[in-house]
């Protein structure tokens, strides 16, 4: 692995590749046999002119993730916060390669001897990047001493030098960026330079025994659920195919995906299920589980699930006060179950509706009771109530109680007074 070293060490190996090639083959007649010429800077600062000196230079323009490896070691935190790893930073290196030279042909015969040196390792071996590093800025400056520190050498990718192609505006966009000269320029990619941090953290212990269990792949299947509308409490129907696994313990129902519960009965096509008490109203999900038990350990594991199946549970107003209610005054619905701080929810008063905000944040997150504001535009007289939460809104029922005073209307009921 290397450090956040290494993007500079990069550059170095390169320049040493230069200058290593120099005295073996290389132009020395244009340098002068001088390594001095072989520059790593930004082409801004690279004197030209009249008495321009011949040289390369080498300059990283840009630095791109490496695809390949950008996802490696991710996610690097559980859902606590806790380090589980160390993702390594994977870079590749985009460089340009200009040639300078105030005389005829210089920059010319420069870029091809460089191009040819760089065409010749496109594989820089550990031994060549460790022996650039050692070389560098002999003396000991503070910049050699601090690359000699990335541990390029030792990561576990290799360095690969491979030409890229930049087109003549891209070329032209990056020198008017420069604002300097365009000098003869070529592009190559440096890949791939992986960073990674060397900081302690939490592993999971290897595994001791392994444990293969075969089982036929039937997942659950679910039909249709009934009654759908349900009210709080009530027992859901569930039918479809393959709910019993081997033992029938091992099937669950989930809703809204939450830990699974036990089914009041149980059959291969047909399960009934009491709904929890924590459901709240609206369109919620529901799951058929089958856990698997793996013979070298008791705990249950996450086995075959069903596609998930909505069903509206209804809200059911136990409660209206005062009741009768006047005109300007507010009501208070008493409701099951109980209702998000965030869920949408409208009061029907016969044809009128009176919806209320979300309810502030410094308010419980659920509550079983509402107030809705009774305004002037509700007429009086006696209504029918109804209660809307998400979507789902609450049953009229019909009395039919013979000698009732409300026999032959919908109840619940609520009286609105001048």
């Amino acid at each position: 692995m290397s450090n956040y070293l290494a993007v500079g060490g990069v550059s170095a190996v390169l320049r040493w590749l230069l200058s290593n090639a120099l005295t073996n083959g290389g132009p020395s007649v244009i340098l002068g046999g001088s390594t001095a010429g072989i520059t790593v800077t930004s082409p801004d600062l690279v004197p030209v002119g009249a008495d321009e000196q011949p040289g390369v230079n080498i300059f990283m323009y840009y630095a791109s993730y490496n695809p390949a490896l950008r996802n490696v070691g991710l996610p690097s935190r559980n859902a606590y916060g806790n380090e589980i790893s160390n993702p390594p930073l994977a870079l590749n290196l985009h460089y340009l390669v200009s040639a300078y030279g105030s005389k005829q042909f210089d920059p010319e015969i420069l870029l091809g001897w460089a191009m040819k040196v760089l065409h010749d390792t496109p594989v820089v071996p550990r031994q060549t990047i460790q022996n650039a590093l050692d070389a560098l800025l002999p003396g000991g400056t503070h910049e050699g001493s601090l690359i000699d520190g990335s541990m390029l050498a030792n990561q576990i990718e290799h360095i690969r030098i491979t030409p890229e192609t930049l087109t003549t505006e891209e070329i032209y966009r990056l020198w008017t960026a420069f604002q300097t000269n365009y000098r003869p320029t070529t592009s190559y990619q440096v890949s791939v330079v992986v960073i990674q941090d060397t900081n302690t953290y939490a592993s999971n212990l290897p595994v001791q025994k392994r444990s293969v269990l075969v089982l036929p792949l039937q997942s659950p299947v679910i039909d249709n659920v009934t009654p759908n509308p349900i009210a709080a409490g009530g027992t859901l129907t569930v039918q479809g195919s393959n709910f019993v696994g081997d033992p029938s313990t091992q099937t669950l129902v989930s809703f809204d995906g939450a830990q699974g519960i036990a089914p009041a009965t149980l059959q291969s096509n047909v399960l009934r299920v009491v709904l929890p008490s924590t459901l709240q109203a609206g369109t919620r999900l529901l799951r058929v589980q089958r856990t698997v038990v793996y013979p070298t350990s008791p705990k249950p594991h996450a086995g075959f699930s069903s596609s998930p199946m909505p069903f509206q549970l209804i809200p059911t107003i136990t409660l209206t006060t005062p009741n009768p209610v006047a005109q300007g005054s507010s009501v208070t619905v008493t409701v099951s179950p109980s209702v998000g701080s965030m869920q949408q929810a409208t009061l029907y008063i016969g044809d009128y509706a009176i919806p209320i905000d979300q309810r502030p944040t410094t308010a419980p997150p659920t509550s079983t009771t509402l107030v809705f504001p009774i305004t002037t535009s509700v007429p009086a007289g006696t209504y029918p109530v109804r209660l809307e939460i998400d979507g789902a809104q609450s049953k009229l029922t019909l009395d039919t109680t013979t000698g009732s005073l409300t026999y032959g209307q919908y109840l619940p009921q609520l009286q609105v007074t001048p």
